[in-house]
């Protein structure tokens, strides 16, 4: 340090990251709040941007954030792998992971601050468009990241923000056009827009910093020129925001609400859909209560539901005999009582019991095989001598429309269950076994899945909720199961429902990724080329508006066209 002098941090460099520390905690885990994504991304951003320029000396700051990251992502999952007894060894796991995750989220905070710090003093940023595409930054390289991560990571998009905003239903509609990415693209921008307001509007109104042609709403200055009011509240950042979260609210909240069809005061008797009633078998392979699971689901059958499935890995097939056995009696119950019997078993492979496969098999009322689906992502970790089966989502036509199967934490994987979209499921069924406290996010999480692809989940989960969530994000049935008991729900017969999501797919994605190669090529090209680019679009846009006002009132100059006029008559 400068003089021997050894710098003191602020109370607001030390705070500042504890805070997003606790907002992490309270984030995409098993404790989430809503707020606390938008709250912990615009205090980073107000951190990272106090550093000023990177140095050395800004180095500790950013490490110091990363640990508090880190530490708030372990602390958030730390029951991540924990069973009803607790095991302290199992809790290096999570902060693992917290590592990889305080890495991708900061570097999308890293590439907006460089971004700024690049453009922003240049006055064509401070309002307009091109203030506007600077808030854009920071969202599109975080749904780029996001992109690569789910499609190579083993837990898939376990851990998105977007899952966080469960409870606003608005929001979570919009997973039907833009999926989960276009949740995670707005709660980003959201608190780039946040944290924009804070600086514009309570920082440097106490600096000495000249805002004079700053609007109050980051609008362009109108002493200078007075341009369409359309046109200053679509190219600005925050009207523009604003106008977009309008919109978002409008279309989930219709949607929502007009899931039944009675937009306009339709009498009850015309909005009532039918259904069907299903139970669940409640099931695990440790008590393996085989004659028990059977006579639950003769009494099930007999107390009238039509379908009747098993939760996850149920019970055990070891051999071929003993498979044979399961089917016959899964037959025979299934042709007796008229019902769809889907039953669940981990299938050995090997004498010693070790491989095995974890299976599904639905018969029909006519005691045929109608799927037969070997789980294709077992959990990392826990499934450690599970063998993945194909990357495949079986259908069949039934009586009560087109049913799929996935189990468990195949509903984690979103590209794989766009299969069942593709497909024009109405029906998904899905048996789940899950443990600790992850089995309530893990049904939040995989609620996504029917606004995603336009269907109606039925989850049957043992030491989990066993849900019944239809197209529109409407709960027909919910039950915490322990290991044992039933769940019986009336499952609607709704059709699939198209969603702009299940046609255009990671349409959206890519878009950002697309987005994020260009910001970074922006901030890693020498400036005065950029500059070039840059008036160049600009000259483009004014030369088109010169053709259309053909002789009206005068129109604005940039910066650099103002200075070389007053070059020239000089």
């Amino acid at each position: 340090m400068p003089n021997g002098i050894v710098s003191v941090p602020s109370i607001s460099a030390v705070v500042t990251p504890l805070l997003v520390l606790v907002c992490t905690v309270f984030g995409p885990g098993l404790l989430n709040v809503p707020p606390t994504p938008y709250l912990a991304i615009a205090l980073s951003l107000g951190y990272l941007d106090k550093l000023g320029p990177w140095s050395w000396a800004a180095l500790f700051p950013n490490l110091y954030l990363f640990a508090c990251i880190m530490v708030g992502t372990g602390i958030a999952y730390g029951g991540m792998l924990q069973t009803d007894v607790w095991d302290n060894s199992l809790l290096a796991t999570p902060f693992l992971v917290g590592i990889g995750v305080a890495l991708v989220t900061l570097i999308p905070l890293w590439v907006h601050l460089a971004w700024q710090r690049r453009f922003l003093p240049q006055e064509r940023f401070q309002n307009g468009a091109w203030a506007l595409l600077a808030t854009l930054v920071a969202p599109s390289v975080w749904v780029a990241l996001f992109t690569i991560v789910y499609a190579v990571s083993p837990i898939g998009s376990y851990g998105s923000i977007a899952y966080t905003q469960f409870q606003f239903e608005p929001l979570v509609q919009w997973a039907s056009v833009a999926g989960i990415a276009g949740i995670e693209f707005f709660i980003v921008w959201a608190s780039v827009i946040l944290h924009r307001t804070w600086v514009r509007h309570v920082r440097l109104e106490s600096s000495e910093v000249d805002t004079k042609n700053w609007s109050e709403l980051g609008v362009v200055d109108t002493t200078r020129f007075r341009p369409r009011a359309f046109r200053r509240l679509a190219f600005s950042p925050t009207p523009t925001f604003l106008l977009v979260t309008l919109f978002i609210s409008l279309f989930g909240s219709m949607r929502f609400w007009n899931a039944t069809g009675s937009f306009y005061m339709k009498p009850l008797h015309d909005t009532i859909i039918p259904t069907v009633q299903a139970s669940c078998v409640i099931g695990s392979s440790d008590t393996n209560n085989l004659a028990g699971y059977l006579n639950q689901t003769v009494d099930l059958a007999k107390k009238g539901s039509k379908i009747v499935m098993w939760s996850e890995t149920s019970t055990v097939a070891k051999g071929t005999q003993a498979l044979n056995d399961l089917w016959a009696t899964a037959r025979n119950i299934s042709t007796t009582y008229g019902i769809y019997l889907g039953i669940t078993y981990s299938q050995y492979l090997d004498e010693q019991a070790v491989s095995n496969k974890n299976m599904f098999t639905l018969f029909d009322p006519r005691g045929q095989v109608a799927i037969e689906y070997q789980k294709a992502h077992p959990v990392i970790m826990v499934e450690t001598n599970t063998i993945a089966g194909p990357n495949h989502l079986p259908v069949a036509d039934t009586d009560y429309g087109r049913m799929g199967a996935a189990i468990c934490f195949d509903m984690d994987f979103q590209n794989f269950i766009a299969q069942a979209g593709d497909q024009k499921v109405d029906i998904l069924l899905q048996p789940s076994w899950t443990w600790g406290s992850i089995g309530r996010l893990e049904a939040t999480i995989q609620s996504f899945r029917a606004v995603e692809q336009g269907l109606t989940i039925f989850r049957c989960g043992s030491w989990a909720p066993s849900t019944v969530w239809d197209p529109y994000h409407q709960l027909f049935g919910y039950k915490y199961n322990l290991g044992s008991g039933d769940f019986t729900a009336e499952i609607p017969l709704r059709k699939h429902v198209s969603t702009v999501y299940n046609v255009v797919g990671n349409l959206w994605q890519y878009l950002c990724c697309a987005f994020a190669l260009v910001f970074l090529t922006l901030v890693v090209v020498p400036k005065r080329h950029v500059d070039q680019w840059f008036e160049a679009a600009e000259s483009r846009v004014l030369r088109r508006r010169r053709e259309g006002s053909s002789g009206s009132a005068s129109l604005p100059v940039t910066s650099g066209e103002a200075e070389r006029s007053s070059t020239e008559h000089a």
